[in-house]
């Protein structure tokens, strides 16, 4: 009987075991993981150099003849047009020379005048030999010395004039006033700008690229400007000047222009300056942590009916976060994107995003052939 207890025994905790062994393997479960399914996309390699806004165009303005200011018509941040009086110089002294310059103009005219009819009567006597060559000659000179004084007379005149007219100061361009340095009853000079107007309707952003981009920037390229005080969004310029020398600091200026016809951007604010090296349509694209590069070789793992392979594959253009592959994918593959790291090829995995975890089902049915 003791034998039979014995036995029996023996055959429970055997088929404990072995139910044991059952359930563990039956708890054993695949490696999470997430997928994606290429697709076709574009990818683009962008160098980001940060420069500041300026006005394309900008002009001080100071009087080409000094004086006390008498008037003054803009300020600071008034919008004006070229052609527009932007101050006055007191005149006074320069119309009073003119009238002087006036009466000794008028003397020199009758002088001229009656040197002329001199000359012209006493040619006629030359011509008929009733007076001499040298007493004609006298006349001639006189005629002449009255003619250069008359118009040295006219030269001032015209300056006079001239220096009257510089002293109203006009805008030498439609744009805004960003500096205005004159009061009434102070003084003007070419010493220092009277205004600072700039043009603001196209703005400049001045950056220094390294020689490793210079060769891919060319004048008339699209470029894309990101300026968080203006927009989120970035804005487009264009290339319009490349330095064909380096500066002090190893540096190429590249200048790039953007339209403002609106005004919102602002000489001084902060601008990044995006430049394309290189770009690809149509290609196949992946997050580049997707990738993995050990001992030398360079792959992905592809999901098929629960499994995950490993596959070499060839790389394009990196960019900040994803990478090109030129080859070993195809359209309509499922690569992991998460837990690559921690798969083997040949092991059975389970796709835990939700999209991904359906296609995957549907591979694994047409594996089956159901």
């Amino acid at each position: 009987m003791k034998k039979k207890l014995l036995i029996a025994l023996a055959m429970c905790m055997a088929l404990g075991t072995g139910c044991g062994k059952e359930a563990a393997e039956e708890e054993k479960t695949a490696r999470s993981v997430e997928i994606m399914t290429v697709g076709k996309g574009e990818i683009a390699s962008q160098f980001a150099y940060t420069g500041k806004a300026a006005a394309a165009k900008e002009i001080s303005v100071a009087p080409t003849v000094p004086g006390k200011v008498t008037d003054f018509n803009f300020d600071v941040g008034d919008e004006v047009r070229q052609g527009a009086v932007l101050f006055t110089v007191d005149t006074i002294d320069l119309n009073n020379s003119l009238r002087a310059a006036e009466a000794g103009y008028n003397v020199a005219k009758l002088a001229r005048d009656n040197a002329k009819n001199t000359y012209e009567n006493n040619k006629l006597l030359f011509d008929e030999e009733i007076i001499s060559k040298a007493e004609f000659d006298q006349i001639k000179y006189g005629y002449e010395a009255a003619e250069a004084q008359l118009a040295s007379t006219q030269v001032q005149l015209d300056t006079l004039k001239k220096s009257i007219s510089d002293c109203t100061v006009t805008s030498p361009l439609t744009g805004v006033v960003t500096q205005r340095n004159v009061e009434v009853g102070g003084f003007a000079s070419a010493a220092a700008p009277a205004y600072v107007v700039m043009d603001l309707s196209t703005i400049k952003v001045e950056v220094g690229v390294s020689e490793q981009v210079l060769n891919t920037i060319n004048i008339g390229d699209k470029v894309d400007v990101t300026m968080t005080a203006v927009s989120e969004l970035p804005l487009e310029g264009t290339v319009s000047t490349v330095s064909p020398a380096a500066g002090q600091t190893g540096m190429y200026t590249v200048k790039v222009e953007l339209d403002n016809a609106d005004g919102i951007i602002k000489a001084g604010m902060m601008a990044e300056v995006n430049f394309t090296a290189e770009k690809a349509e149509d290609t196949i694209v992946l997050p580049r942590n997707a990738v993995i590069t050990k001992e030398d070789e360079t792959y992905v793992y592809v999901v098929k009916g629960g499994t995950a392979k490993k596959v070499m594959v060839e790389l394009g253009i990196e960019a900040e976060d994803t990478i090109e592959i030129t080859k070993g994918l195809k359209k309509g593959d499922d690569v992991v994107t998460k837990g690559q790291t921690y798969i083997s090829d040949g092991e059975e995995v389970t796709v835990v995003n939700a999209d991904a975890k359906t296609k995957d089902k549907a591979d694994k049915k047409e594996e089956k052939g159901e």
